[in-house]
């Protein structure tokens, strides 16, 4: 099999990337080891902004379908239940859908692999009823199972105070909200200041000192400014942050780089978020970006600069609709949009806009 393009990844940063090349007439095809294209938006409830203009805000579940269905407007093909497992001599890549191997001989790849959560160890830590927050969003939103009846929250993101205002949505009881920072990490003070209004308690400068319970967690100790708070509890959610899932970019040959404004080893690429292997871009979380409108704009990147490299885009349009894109991610990283937070120009522009290899 031979296509112009292969995008391993089907979230919304490899959907992202994909729409432009197909939509230029490249062949275009898309693996995801999943059963269907979305990622973890598909999950998602939650009101998703900012992003970038030519969407307007939705929920996750939304987003997801609105860029499938962008999608089918192009003739993509679309591997899912298939993973991509290794590379031939010839630099084909192995496809598997856990019965046989399929060599893709592909021009160009975009890998847009995502990110898996961080767990959070503490003493007892293992108990039944101790998950990350988005194993409980999944619990909720897909699986349509209350993963408690009370919860506890280790950690204050946006993506965690979504989570229990989804807990609190179902009937579930949000005993509170733990944080070891003074202030909530969340970069959206609205979503703090509603769940203060319904009364969830937010224990700031503190940590989960330690789990108990009999077969499953019953109660969990909170430990900070000097004392300790015991609270009785199902369930604790544990926001330890994502990882990027750099796998694919060892067997890729890609070389790595740590930027500790990026969350630490990243794969080295430049302002096309092209890496240092001559046919390999990237585009999402593999590049240690973590807002969903700013994994929308890398793949929108990926995808144009794969069309500027396949001659499917002159070199002048290219450059004029990257522009635009950076333009755009650094709008919807101002503080401007998040209501007077301190300014946070997307993380990743610092070193990328030099037109060289992160190092």
């Amino acid at each position: 099999m031979e296509t112009d393009v292969l995008i391993i990844g089907g979230g919304p940063a490899g959907l992202a990337a994909a729409i432009e090349p197909a939509s230029r007439g490249l062949n275009v095809t898309i693996v995801d080891e999943s059963s269907s294209l979305g990622g973890q938006l598909c999950q998602q409830t939650q009101l998703i902004r900012p992003l970038p203009s030519i969407y307007q805000p939705m929920r996750g579940f939304e987003l997801a379908n609105a860029l499938t269905e962008q999608l089918k407007e192009f003739p993509a093909g679309i591997l899912l239940n298939h993973r991509v497992i290794g590379l031939y001599a010839d630099g084909s890549a192995g496809i598997s859908d856990e019965e046989k191997v399929y060599p893709v001989k592909a021009k160009k790849i975009i890998a847009a692999t995502g990110a898996a959560e961080k767990a959070v160890a503490f003493p007892k830590w293992t108990l039944p009823g101790v998950m990350t927050i988005g194993a409980a969003q999944t619990l909720i939103n897909r699986d349509f199972v209350m993963p408690g009846k009370e919860a506890v929250i280790a950690g204050s993101s946006d993506f965690a105070l979504d989570v229990a205002c989804q807990l609190l949505a179902v009937g579930v009881e949000v005993k509170g909200i733990v944080e070891k920072n003074p202030p909530a990490a969340s970069r959206n003070r609205e979503k703090a200041d509603v769940l203060k209004e319904q009364g969830i308690p937010f224990y700031f400068n503190s940590f989960i000192k330690e789990a108990r319970g009999n077969g499953q967690v019953e109660e969990v100790d909170i430990e900070g400014t000097g004392k300790t708070v015991t609270i009785r509890a199902d369930v604790i959610c544990i926001d330890g942050g994502r990882s990027p899932i750099l796998d694919m970019f060892y067997q890729l040959g890609c070389s790595f780089g740590y930027q500790e404004e990026l969350g630490g080893w990243v794969p080295q690429y430049n302002r096309q978020f092209k890496t240092d292997r001559k046919d390999v871009f990237l585009a999402g979380n593999s590049g240690g970006i973590s807002d969903q409108g700013a994994l929308l704009l890398t793949g929108m990147i990926a995808g144009i600069s794969v069309c500027e490299e396949l001659q499917a885009a002159s070199g002048r349009e290219a450059e004029e609709i990257r522009e635009g894109l950076w333009k755009e991610l650094e709008l919807l990283e101002s503080e401007d949009v998040f209501k007077g937070r301190t300014k946070h120009v997307a993380n990743f522009t610092a070193p990328v806009l030099k037109d060289q290899f992160i190092s």
